[in-house]
C-alpha cells in the first residue's frame, strides 16, 4: 500500500477541508471533483439547423466546445441531433454543422416522386418480396398504394454524411466520447426477435464502440415515415430513436453513471429543435373520425403538422425528459446543473421542410431568442457551470503543505 501523502491526511481532517478551501480558492468554480459535462441534443429533422445556429452561438460566447470539442465529456444525440453529436465528437466544427444543415436539406429529403420503386422493395437486408403461399398476396397494388402513401425518401442521407466524414470512423476511434439513441425494430440477439430501444456508444466494451459512424448516423435517424428503416450490420434493421427518446438527456446521464460517474458531478446542457405551438383540436361532430387519416396524415393543417402522430410521440418523449433531468440536476439556476435550450417557434414545422422560408424562419427565431433575457440567463450558466475545474493552487497555502 502507497504511504498517505501530507494531502491524504489533510483532505480528511477538519483542518484539511479549511486549507482546501484556500488551496482551490482561486478555481474557476467551487471547489470539488471535475463536473462530468454532457451535451444533448434532441431529434426533430430540419429543425436541427436551429439547434446548430444557438450551439454556435453559445461556442462563440463561451467556448463551451472548448479546443477541438475537448470541452465536452458526452456527446448525446437522437437522430438530427445524433448527426451533431456524432459530428462534433468526431472533431467537426460547430460552424461545419450549421453550413450542412444550411446546404444539405434538398438532398437528405427526397421528394415523394421517385418512390415508385418501393413497389418492388426488399423484405430482409437482401431479399426482395415475394408471392405469400398462405394468403397469395402479391407485391402488386397493395404495395404500390403503400409506396405512394408513405413518403418515404430515398436514404441520400448517406451520400451526406460521405461527403462531410469521408473517412467514416469507428465510434471507439473517435476522440469524444458519444452516444446516439436508436430503435432496433427486430432484436436478432433476442429469441423471439422483438423490438428494443437500443442506445449505440463508443465507452470502453461497449457492443456499439466498433460501429462505423455512418452505421450509426443512420440508425439514428430513420424517421418513420420520412425515411426507411436501417439494417446496421450488427443490430439488424432499426429506425430513429425519437419514438423512446427524442430528448436523449436522460440516457446520457444514465450512461454516465454507469460508468462510474457521481450524479453529483454531471452538468447537462440539453438543446432542443424548438418548440411549437402544434396542436390537434377535435370536435364533437369528427372525433370518430381520429384514424389514420388524422394521426397520420401527411398533409398539415392549421397548427396540425405532417404525420401529427410522430410529432406529438416525439414533442411528450422531450418534454417528459426535460422535466425529469430538470428535478434530477436541480434545474437552471445558480445551484442548477442542467439547462435547457428550446425556444419557441412561430409555427409548426414538418421534420423535412427545408424551403428558404423554413430556414429563414429559424434564423429569425434564433436572433430573436439572442436578443431575449433568457438567453443572458444561458450564458450566465454556461460560464459558470459548463466548464472544467482548474484548481489552481493559492499562494495563501504553504506550498510545504502540499504532499
Amino acid at each position: 500500500m502507497m504511504k498517505p501523502t501530507r494531502r491524504d491526511i489533510l483532505q480528511y481532517s477538519a483542518l484539511g477541508a479549511v486549507l482546501q478551501q484556500s488551496v482551490f480558492s482561486q478555481t474557476r468554480k467551487s471547489a470539488g471533483p471535475a463536473k462530468y459535462l454532457i451535451l444533448a441534443c434532441d431529434g426533430g429533422g430540419m429543425r436541427g439547423y436551429l439547434s446548430s445556429l444557438i450551439l454556435q452561438r453559445l461556442n462563440s460566447e463561451c467556448g463551451i466546445l472548448g479546443e477541438a470539442n475537448g470541452n465536452v465529456d458526452l456527446y448525446a444525440g437522437t437522430s438530427t441531433g445524433g448527426l451533431i453529436a456524432l459530428g462534433l465528437a468526431q472533431g467537426k466544427s460547430i460552424d461545419d454543422v450549421v453550413t450542412l444543415y444550411q446546404n444539405a436539406g434538398a438532398q437528405i429529403f427526397s421528394p415523394l416522386g421517385v418512390q415508385l420503386t418501393c413497389a418492388g422493395a426488399v423484405a430482409g437486408c437482401t431479399s426482395p418480396i415475394q408471392n405469400d403461399p398462405a394468403t397469395g398476396d402479391t407485391a402488386s397494388a397493395k404495395e404500390l398504394f403503400q409506396a405512394l402513401f408513405d413518403n418515404i425518401g430515398d436514404p441520400s442521407l448517406l451520400s451526406v454524411l460521405e461527403a462531410f466524414i469521408p473517412e467514416d470512423p469507428v465510434l471507439s476511434s473517435l476522440p469524444s466520447k458519444v452516444m446516439v439513441a436508436t430503435f432496433q425494430l427486430a432484436d436478432p440477439a433476442a429469441n423471439p426477435a422483438i423490438w428494443s430501444p437500443l442506445v449505440i456508444d463508443n465507452f470502453d466494451g461497449s457492443a456499439g464502440a466498433n460501429t462505423r459512424l455512418f452505421d450509426a448516423a443512420l440508425a439514428t435517424s430513420a424517421a418513420p415515415v420520412y425515411f426507411p428503416p436501417y439494417c446496421h450490420p450488427q443490430f439488424g434493421w432499426c429506425s430513429d430513436g425519437g419514438l423512446f427518446a427524442n430528448n436523449p438527456a436522460a440516457l446520457a446521464v444514465s450512461l454516465a453513471i454507469q460508468q462510474g460517474r457521481s450524479l453529483s458531478n454531471i452538468a447537462v446542457l440539453s438543446i432542443g429543435t424548438g418548440k411549437t405551438s402544434a396542436n390537434i383540436m377535435p370536435t364533437l361532430s369528427d372525433r370518430l373520425c381520429f384514424g389514420v387519416n388524422r394521426w397520420a396524415s401527411l398533409k398539415g393543417h392549421d397548427s396540425t403538422p405532417t404525420f401529427p402522430l410522430l410529432n406529438a410521440m416525439m414533442d411528450g418523449v422531450s418534454d417528459s425528459t426535460h422535466a425529469l433531468c430538470s428535478q434530477l440536476l436541480g434545474g437552471g439556476g445558480p445551484n442548477g446543473r442542467y439547462m435547457r435550450l428550446n425556444p419557441a417557434l412561430p409555427a409548426s414545422v414538418a421534420l423535412d421542410d427545408y424551403s428558404p422560408e423554413t430556414m429563414q424562419m429559424f434564423e429569425q427565431t434564433a436572433e430573436t431568442y439572442f436578443d431575449s433575457p433568457d438567453w443572458a440567463q444561458v450564458v450566465q450558466w454556461a460560464k459558470s457551470t459548463f466548464v472544467k475545474l482548474t484548481p489552481v493552487q493559492s499562494s495563501r497555502v504553504p506550498p510545504a503543505l502540499i504532499g
